[in-house]
C-alpha cells in the first residue's frame, strides 16, 4: 500500500513540473503571432531622360558667303529630324535637315563690263551631334556632311550671258546650344560653317562657295 502511494505522488510530482515548465516555456514565447511575410522591396525610380528619343522640327535663319566677289548673303528656311541618346551628361545622336534658301548677291566689274549675281537655292546636311546637358540645358557640337545647290550668272555687256547651275557635295561643322522648355518641347540657336571649296565658272570667273549659318529652331521630342 505504501509503495502504490510513493509511485503515485512521484507520478503526480513529475506531472506537476511538467506543466509548470511548459507554461514557463509557452510563457517564454509569448503570445501567438501569425506569420507575415517582410514587404517587397520597392523598384527604385529611374526619371526619364530629357533628351533621349526622336525629334522632328523647324528652322530658320541668316546665311553669308565667302565669296568676295558676288558677297551672296539672305535668309533660308526648313526643316530637321533627328535621335539622340543619353548617358548620364552626355547626349549623343544624329541630325538631318533640308532648307529653301535666298542666299544671294550681284557685283560689278567695270573693266570686263560684266555683271554677276550667284545664289544659294537650298541646302542640306546629315550630321552626328554629341554635347553635354545639364538639366534642360544641351551644349553641342556638330559635324557631317552637307549639299548645296549653287546658281551663278555672268552677264558681259549684255553681249554674252553664262549660267552656271551645280549641286555640290561638302562638310557641314558647328556647334549650339538647346533648351528643353517643356517635357517634349525644345529651342536652339545654332552656328555652321559650311564649305564646299572654288568653283570655277565657264566664264572664266573663280567664286568660292563656303558659307556660313545662324539660325534658331524648334523641336518637338516624342516620347
Amino acid at each position: 500500500m505504501k509503495s502504490q502511494f510513493s509511485k503515485a505522488l512521484a507520478l503526480g510530482v513529475t506531472m506537476l513540473v511538467s506543466t509548470a515548465g511548459a507554461s514557463a516555456f509557452a510563457a517564454d514565447l509569448g503570445p501567438y503571432q501569425p506569420y507575415t511575410p517582410p514587404p517587397a522591396p520597392e523598384a527604385e525610380y529611374v526619371a526619364p531622360s530629357i533628351w533621349e528619343g526622336a525629334y522632328i522640327g523647324i528652322n530658320g535663319g541668316y546665311g553669308w558667303s565667302n565669296s568676295t566677289f558676288t558677297e551672296p548673303e539672305g535668309g533660308f528656311g526648313g526643316g530637321q529630324l533627328g535621335y539622340n541618346w543619353q548617358r548620364g551628361n552626355f547626349v549623343f545622336g544624329f541630325e538631318g535637315d533640308i532648307q529653301a534658301a535666298d542666299i544671294s548677291g550681284r557685283a560689278y566689274n567695270p573693266f570686263d563690263d560684266a555683271t554677276a549675281h550667284s545664289n544659294v537655292n537650298w541646302f542640306s546636311t546629315v550630321r552626328g551631334r554629341l554635347g553635354f546637358a545639364s538639366g534642360p540645358l544641351l551644349v553641342y557640337g556638330t559635324a557631317g556632311l552637307a549639299v548645296a545647290d549653287f546658281d551663278t550668272d555672268v552677264n558681259f555687256s549684255g553681249l554674252a550671258n553664262f549660267r552656271d547651275n551645280d549641286t555640290k557635295a561638302g562638310y557641314a561643322a558647328g556647334g549650339g546650344v538647346e533648351w528643353a522648355f517643356a517635357p517634349n518641347w525644345s529651342m536652339k540657336a545654332e552656328y555652321l560653317y559650311l564649305g564646299f571649296g572654288d568653283e570655277r565658272l565657264s566664264s572664266g570667273y573663280r567664286i568660292n562657295d563656303d558659307f556660313q549659318t545662324v539660325r534658331v529652331g524648334l523641336n518637338y521630342k516624342f516620347h
